[in-house]
């Protein structure tokens, strides 16, 4: 694996932790979809955008690759991964306690499968 790759996972490893530090826990599904201040919405914000850092950049490494979005260099907007996941909640009941990255894990693998 490439420096410049290794170096930049671990940088979005360190941000995920940051906020998961901050907040103590993970944020789950049914936190996001149901945010009760301005706070909660902002860490929420914060936790997904570092999911998707995160889950962009390890998949980018791998071989076996569990997603693929279009283009040479993927990337997933906070308004795109927030789509992806209300769309796979609707259609997955008793997922509410989920972490929310795990979910945004499963709805790009449903959204964008890759053609092994």
């Amino acid at each position: 694996m490439p420096v410049f790759l290794r170096t930049f996972m671990l940088a979005t490893l360190i941000s995920v932790a940051v906020c998961v530090a901050a907040q103590a826990q993970s944020v789950t599904l049914g936190q996001f979809q149901h945010p009760k201040t301005a706070k909660d919405l902002e860490t929420n914000k914060a936790y997904l955008l570092g999911a998707i850092d995160a889950l962009l950049a390890s998949d980018a490494g791998r071989d076996d690759r569990q997603f693929c979005l279009p283009g040479p260099y993927p990337k997933l907007s906070f308004e795109q991964a927030g789509d992806l996941i209300m769309r796979w909640a609707r259609k997955t009941s008793g997922s509410a306690d989920l972490p929310v990255g795990r979910v945004l894990l499963y709805s790009l693998r449903e959204a964008y499968p890759c053609r092994h």
